[in-house]
């Protein structure tokens, strides 16, 4: 077989690039979208440009089942508590920044970027939220500047889920741009940690878009999902637009105006003297967090009020029991034990309970018979439940057989 020659074998190359040829197209530009897309403007600094968008709430715009002036002639008269574990610890709700990013990653890490940055704040009588949007990465410092310069005037900081996510992101990147920023010594009062606290009982999730359906009764319409934020974004800086992009601006913006008004409901609804809280589980709560964090006068006030709302024995317990609790804190030791008796009478099977009894009755009365006999008692109990196969009775089990060993000594010994 004769191998074909050099012009031979071009014509034949021919012939097959005639057939798959192509039509040629013109390539369609994509279209570039400025900052007047999003009711924004340009701002040109000195270390990059970046777009700010301010609105502004009118005294009669609607926010959920009360109106915008009416919060803020409430939030004038307010100091907020941050945290909201320290009932003494305050500073004027209009003097804090309202602060939530929108970034290009949800799981942080070095390489994520805050691409849009919302703060809100009281400009006279009004609240306003600017927000600062980078149209390109490279402008990242200039972005900054701004938001390291508005961060002086602030006497606190507000954000949802900011302690874990928005202000680390937000540290590291000033650190890489080498902008000297203290905004991280500012109190910040991060609202998710007291919404877990407070609400997980009923809370389906403690996200920002729940505690608004569940607490302040507002519906977002159309609403863009938050972790489709940062699509969107990449989706701008391969094309040049997105039709998304108000989208995005829009729920960042409501999140803003929703930190505000949560931090009023919730600050309203905690006063120390008298919680504003509507269920007797919620006071609770509520309770249980002062507690923990050793505000017993407010703790005990939550759950006088939710004592007025129970007829329950077992939540009336409950009650009792870290009455109880907090009255030891303070010691009132028999006034105390009071609490846990009736407490007792009403949930003889709680453990705890028996042990708060007989501690007393060992340590304060030297009332060992007494003690003993409680102990055996909770101790039948705690083997009917380990018969029936309930893990959980194996701890207590244990600690209330030292006792139990203790006590006979000591009766031995009186």
């Amino acid at each position: 077989m004769n191998n074909p020659g050099p012009g031979e074998l071009q014509a034949k190359l021919a012939r097959i690039a005639a057939h798959l040829a192509l039509p040629e197209r013109a390539p369609t530009p994509a279209p570039i979208i400025g900052p007047e897309s999003v009711d924004a403007r340009e701002v040109v600094a000195r270390r990059g440009r970046f777009w700010q968008r301010r609105i502004g709430y009118t005294p009669r715009e609607p926010w959920g089942e009360t109106w915008v002036e009416d919060l803020c002639q409430r939030a004038a008269a307010a100091g907020l508590r941050v945290p909201l574990s320290a009932p003494d610890r305050q500073c004027p709700l209009t003097e804090c920044l309202f602060v939530d990013c929108e970034t290009t990653g949800l799981a942080g890490g070095a390489g994520t970027v805050a691409f849009l940055i919302a703060v809100g704040r009281f400009d006279g009588a009004v609240f306003v939220v600017d927000q600062y949007f980078l149209p390109d990465l490279a402008d990242e410092a200039g972005a900054l500047d701004e938001l390291a310069a508005r961060f002086e005037s602030a006497a606190a900081l507000v954000t949802y889920n900011g302690a874990a996510f928005d202000l680390p992101l937000l540290e590291g990147r000033f650190n890489f741009w080498r902008i000297d920023s203290e905004f991280r010594e500012l109190p910040h009062l991060d609202l998710l940690w007291p919404t877990r606290a407070l609400f997980k009982h009923r809370l389906p999730n403690c996200s920002l878009a729940q505690v608004e359906e569940s607490l302040l009764r507002i519906a977002r319409i159309e609403d863009l999902p938050g972790a489709e934020v940062p699509e969107v974004y990449f989706e701008y800086l391969r094309q040049g637009f997105s039709p998304r992009l108000h989208a995005v601006f829009e729920h960042n913006r409501l999140d803003v105006v929703s930190l505000f008004v949560y931090a009023l409901w919730l600050n309203e609804r905690t006063q120390p003297q008298r919680p504003g809280l509507d269920s007797a589980a919620d006071l609770q709560a509520l309770a249980r967090f002062w507690y923990r964090h050793r505000a017993h006068q407010p703790a005990l006030r939550a759950l006088e009020e939710a004592a007025s709302r129970v007829n329950d024995a077992v939540e009336r317990a409950a009650i009792h029991r870290l009455r109880g609790l907090i009255l030891k804190r303070e010691r009132e030791y028999e006034t105390a034990h009071r609490e846990w008796e009736q407490a007792a009478a009403a949930t003889p099977q709680d453990v705890s309970i028996a042990e708060e009894l007989a501690k007393h009755l060992e340590h304060r009365r030297r009332d060992y018979r007494g003690a003993l006999a409680i102990v055996d008692k909770a101790l039948t109990g705690l083997e009917f439940r380990a018969a029936t196969g309930d893990l959980s009775a194996a701890g207590p089990r244990e600690r209330l057989l030292q006792r139990q060993t203790r006590l006979r000594r000591k009766l031995r010994a009186s």
